[in-house]
């Protein structure tokens, strides 16, 4: 199987030289240690997208080494093997039972076995705490912290990695995500990462709030509908709406059994099925989709198929002989 982001790769070498002078170059490290250099390489794929990043990085090698200052925290999977990572004195494994997390602006160290490869989850701070107020319905007092370590044992942690696998995935496909689809994912891990983490505001986020009106699904929905092809901003929303996102979460859950997102997928579905039916002989399933905001036409198949039932390609079949058969039986008869 390719490796995660091989479409984005940063840095390949199996020369250890080549490595120090990356690392002290590109990833801020002061030292990098390597033990084990038969048949050494070392391999680093990143991505940077509107609101995180997501790395890759393998080794073949047992390797240590330690980083100055990051300005953004990090999530750190085991994809396989064992490594170790330690920050503000605090030592924690990765493995597939835990994942680690490296708060903004610290130094930290990090060791792993040879055979070690784990995907990296980049979070600005910044947009961290404007989640987190969003989801809080305000600005909370006090500081945004975070321990060092997830279990992955928690449905909230297993629900962030298989966003963060997702997302993975479908950046690196061909064709990549439209931006709004994009965007739309990254808010949703920015949200995962918040419930699956255990930070200084945990217990708020876990705490009931009023049961919302129910009016408020649907007015929601309205405003998803009006604006179908624009990317779902859960903050501009829950701002609109007069609650937290942390509510408005709840309340679809509640009244629907799926997120704003899914409806928002659910709306250019519709849509994408509307202009399937119309008949205009000039309408492709592949235009469509993409007016649509789906980029990945397989993707787009499957979602349909699900949704309605037949292919895109059958509904469009479909339409265009019953516009010729209307078209035959409605024209005008030649005058004598």
């Amino acid at each position: 199987m390719a490796e995660p982001l091989d479409r984005f790769p940063l840095f390949r070498t199996s020369d250890p030289d080549e490595l120090f002078q990356f690392g002290s170059t590109h990833l801020g490290a002061s030292r990098i240690e390597i033990k084990n250099l038969a048949n050494f390489e070392a391999r680093v794929n990143l991505v940077q997208l509107k609101g995180i990043g997501i790395g890759y990085a393998a080794t073949t090698c047992d390797l240590a080494a330690d980083h100055g200052e990051s300005d953004c925290i990090k999530v750190q999977f085991a994809i396989r093997g064992r490594g170790r990572i330690r920050s503000l004195n605090r030592e924690t494994d990765l493995d597939q039972r835990q994942t680690g997390i490296t708060p903004s602006g610290i130094s930290t160290h990090s060791a792993c076995q040879a055979g070690h490869a784990r995907l990296t989850l980049r979070l600005d701070p910044k947009a961290l705490q404007q989640k987190l107020e969003a989801l809080l319905g305000g600005k909370p007092k006090g500081q945004l912290t975070f321990d060092s370590a997830i279990d992955m044992r928690s449905p909230h942690a297993q629900r962030l990695l298989q966003l963060v696998n997702f997302l993975t995935e479908q950046v690196n496909a061909v064709p990549p995500l439209s931006q709004v689809v994009c965007r739309e994912l990254e808010q949703a891990v920015q949200v995962a990462f918040l419930c699956a983490s255990q930070h200084s505001f945990s217990a708020r986020l876990e705490r009931d709030d009023k049961a919302p009106a129910s009016s408020l699904v649907r007015d929601v929905e309205d405003i998803i509908e009006s604006n179908w092809q624009s990317a779902i901003d859960i903050d501009r929303l829950a701002a609109r709406a007069g609650v937290s996102a942390r509510t408005l979460f709840r309340a679809f859950q509640q009244a629907r059994g799926y997120s704003p997102m899914a409806f928002a997928k659910k709306v250019r579905l519709d849509r994408a099925r509307d202009f399937l039916m119309s008949g205009d002989p000039s309408v492709s399933v592949t235009d469509v989709a993409l007016q649509c905001n789906f980029s990945n036409m397989g993707h787009f198949s499957r979602d349909f198929h699900q949704a309605f039932g037949e292919r895109p390609s059958e509904t469009l079949q479909r339409s265009r002989r019953l516009w010729n058969f209307r078209r035959t039986m409605f024209k005008p008869a030649a005058r004598a």
